[in-house]
């Protein structure tokens, strides 16, 4: 999926500033502590990242949303909260460099996909 209860820590917990220990209680029983194998993080400057948004949207390509029209501190509390949890949780989380061409970015998510991926005991196509 492209979201899960990360985006809820992120977004709700450091950039509206809702409790994270009831957000981490309410999270775990939302989702019966599942949590992901891996988790990507695209990286960049609040400013850029904007600037990217408004330009999709200009051109069609994306909707300008509520959490688009937040204030730049905000996004940059979001972006932190992004940041700590995955400097608390390494293992599970790559996180990339945004200003780095797609290809390459995409070459690096297809390589520790397919790392986590061959890790596995069981395919993850076994039922296809």
């Amino acid at each position: 999926c492209d979201r899960y209860a990360d985006s809820t820590m992120a977004y709700q917990g450091y950039g509206h500033g809702l409790d994270l220990d009831a957000l981490r209680t309410i999270t775990a029983f939302a989702t019966g502590g599942l949590t992901p194998d891996l988790t990507i993080y695209l990286d960049l400057d609040v400013e850029e990242g904007l600037r990217r948004k408004r330009a999709a949207y200009e051109a069609g390509e994306a909707e300008w949303t509520r959490m688009d029209q937040m204030e730049v501190d905000f996004h940059r509390r979001v972006r932190e909260g992004y940041l700590r949890m995955a400097a608390e949780e390494p293992e599970r989380w790559l996180v990339l460099d945004a200003r780095r061409p797609v290809e390459e970015v995409q070459a690096l998510i297809r390589a520790k996909v397919e790392e986590k991926l061959t890790g596995r005991d069981e395919s993850p196509f076994h039922l296809l």
